[in-house]
């Protein structure tokens, strides 16, 4: 079993009879958890500061508003780690936001571009800046959340099964103080996304017009992948929630970043 896994497979057998234990362990993706680096510790990337971009390449922009810039990423380091997506073996993610969040922008630079060291807002405009925060990364295991179509055979009442002494003390909320416990998982890339209302992979589905209840509609929703994970942090305010930026699998092992779907959790 991968290193990843053992805690969270640990925990789980704990508090799950074996025939739904194990179901749920199988189900397990790694994930790049990402926070505020440490002294000592290697660098994957940033959130916030002003973006590095090509020289001649201009800010990008959604209508006539340019974006917020969130994070870059470091693939040649993240490829240290494990997940369950197909990033680029080398090169930096740079990654862009609408102010609403309606609308995202990945862009890839190869290794050994040029860039200019900070890119300034464009002259006469504006748009949210953050702190820049240095990033950390480790892999961790992720698992569905509530609702996810893969958790249809355990049943509906999985997440609400009693498994301590006290009424309160059922499997979903014990699982979330172990997450909490393991640093949550507010920034991450691949995985399972930490959804407070619907996973990427749904929104996309829902976006691309099929119904629920049309085999087209799973199908769909089996082609996408979290990219990346934003919790609100660092000045970030995405709806009280998060956002989470998901891409085709065929797009992302084209590397073709132009056309990744955003899309806010919040209360």
């Amino acid at each position: 079993m991968h290193d990843w896994m053992l805690d969270f497979a640990e925990y789980v057998r704990e508090l799950l009879p074996e025939e739904l234990a194990e179901p749920f362990i199988a189900l397990a993706r790694p994930a790049i958890r990402l926070s505020t680096a440490e002294v000592g510790q290697t660098i994957v990337g940033r959130l916030g500061g002003l973006p590095r971009l090509p020289e001649g390449m201009p800010w990008p922009r959604t209508g006539n508003s340019p974006m917020e810039f969130l994070a870059e990423l470091d693939c040649a380091a993240l490829a240290a780690y494990e997940s369950d997506i197909d990033l680029p073996p080398e090169g930096a993610l740079l990654f862009f936001a609408a102010w609403d969040s309606t609308a995202a922008r990945v862009i890839l630079l190869p290794t050994g571009t040029r860039r200019v060291p900070e890119r300034e807002v464009p002259v006469g405009e504006e748009t949210r800046l953050y702190p820049e925060t240095r990033l950390a990364a480790e892999t961790v295991a992720t698992w569905p959340t509530r609702g996810h179509d893969v958790l249809v055979k355990l049943g509906d009442d999985f997440w609400d099964r009693l498994v301590g002494e006290e009424p309160w003390e059922v499997f979903g909320d014990l699982l979330s103080d172990f997450e909490d416990a393991e640093g949550g998982r507010a920034h991450q890339v691949g995985g399972y996304s930490d959804a407070l209302h619907t996973p990427i992979e749904a929104t996309a589905a829902y976006a691309a017009g099929p119904a629920p209840e049309d085999p087209g509609f799973a199908t769909e929703a089996s082609q996408w992948v979290n990219l990346l994970q934003l919790d609100e942090d660092n000045g970030m305010i995405f709806g009280d929630g998060g956002i989470l930026i998901g891409i085709r699998r065929d797009r992302l092992a084209a590397r073709d970043f132009s056309q990744v779907l955003p899309d806010v959790q919040g209360h």
